[in-house]
C-alpha cells in the first residue's frame, strides 16, 4: 500500500513538474526577433540548399519588404491578423506569394524547434498568384528593339534570351562549361523545377552571340544583377516585361510550326498545357490573319 502511494506521489510530481515547465516556457520572452530570425533562417537552412539566384531572390524579399514592412518584434509577438494585412498590402502577387513562402517557412521551422510555440501563418491566406501568359513582341516592336539594343550594355544577354526562350536566371548563370560546341548542344541550368535543368541545340544565332563574348573570371558569360537587367530591359523596351523575349522565342518556335512537344522541351515548362496556352494564342493569330485573307478574297468575288 505504501509502495502504491509513494508511486502515485512520484507520478502526480512529475507531471506537475512538466505542467510547470510548460508554464514557463508560455511566459517567458521569446529570444528570437523576426529579422534576426530571418537572417539565420536563410543562412543555415536555405543557402546549404539552393541555388545562389534562388538565395539572392529569398534575400531580397527579406531585405525590401519583410524587413521594411514589419517591425523586429520577438517571434512570439507576432499576429495573424497583422501579417494578413502586411502581405495584402504587397501590390505585386507574385512578390507577394514569395514573401508569404519565406514568412511561413522561416516561422515553421522555428516551431519545428520548439522556438516559437504556434505558427501565426496558420490563419493567414492571400490570394492566389495566378501566372500571366506574356505578351510576344510585335514583328515591328521586335525590329525596334533589335536597333535600340545594338550599343546597349547588355546586348548580349538580351540577345541570348531571345534566341534561346531561357528565363532570366538560367540566363545569369550561363558559365563556360555548359557550352558543348563539338556536339551543338547547350546545357541550361534551370532553376523552377526538374524538367527545367535541360539541354537544347546550340543555334546557329546562339553559337555565334557566344563567340562574341568571353566568360568572366568565375567562368559566367552574364555576371548581371537580375534587378539591373530587368529594369534596362523596360527602358528599352516599356510596353513589355523582361520575360516577353522568352515568349517571344515561344511564339516565333511554334509560329515555324516546331512540333509542341519539341517546344516544351527547349523552353522547360514541366507541363505541356503551359506551353499549349501559348501555342493557344498563336493559334488566334494566325486564325485571324487568315479569317482577314478570306474576308479581301470575298470582297473582290
Amino acid at each position: 500500500m505504501t509502495q502504491n502511494l509513494e508511486k502515485a506521489v512520484a507520478e502526480m510530481n512529475e507531471k506537475l513538474n512538466t505542467l510547470m515547465s510548460e508554464l514557463h516556457a508560455l511566459h517567458e520572452p521569446c529570444r528570437h526577433t523576426l529579422h534576426a530570425w530571418l537572417d539565420d533562417w536563410l543562412e543555415m537552412y536555405k543557402r546549404p540548399k539552393v541555388k545562389p539566384i534562388t538565395l539572392y531572390a529569398l534575400e531580397v524579399a527579406v531585405r525590401v519588404h519583410i524587413k521594411q514592412g514589419l517591425p523586429d518584434v520577438p517571434l512570439d509577438r507576432l499576429d495573424g491578423l497583422q501579417l494578413q494585412k502586411f502581405l495584402l498590402s504587397v501590390s505585386a502577387a507574385r512578390t507577394r506569394k514569395t514573401v508569404y513562402d519565406v514568412l511561413n517557412a522561416s516561422l515553421k521551422t522555428a516551431c519545428n524547434l520548439k522556438i516559437l510555440r504556434d505558427n501565426p501563418m496558420a490563419a493567414v491566406s492571400i490570394p492566389p498568384h495566378k501566372r500571366k501568359i506574356g505578351a510576344a513582341l510585335s514583328a515591328d516592336e521586335l525590329r525596334s528593339f533589335l536597333a535600340n539594343v545594338q550599343k546597349h550594355w547588355a546586348k548580349h544577354y538580351f540577345l541570348f534570351l531571345l534566341y534561346t526562350g531561357c528565363r532570366r536566371s538560367e540566363a545569369l548563370a550561363l558559365c563556360a562549361n555548359d557550352i558543348d560546341y563539338a556536339n551543338n548542344r547547350l546545357h541550361i541550368r534551370g532553376t523552377k523545377t526538374d524538367l527545367s535543368d535541360r539541354t537544347i541545340p546550340l543555334f546557329d544565332k546562339v553559337a555565334g552571340l557566344l563567340a562574341e563574348i568571353s566568360p568572366d573570371g568565375n567562368g559566367l558569360y552574364f555576371p548581371f544583377r537580375p534587378d539591373s537587367v530587368t529594369r534596362a530591359f523596360k527602358k528599352l523596351c516599356p510596353s513589355h516585361k523582361l520575360h516577353d523575349l522568352r515568349h517571344t522565342f515561344a511564339t516565333r518556335c511554334l509560329e515555324a510550326e516546331i512540333p509542341l512537344k519539341v517546344v516544351q522541351t527547349w523552353l522547360g515548362h514541366s507541363d505541356i498545357d503551359t506551353t499549349a496556352d501559348i501555342y493557344t494564342h498563336v493559334s488566334n493569330r494566325s486564325n485571324d490573319r487568315e479569317a482577314q485573307r478570306l474576308n479581301a478574297y470575298l470582297a473582290r468575288s
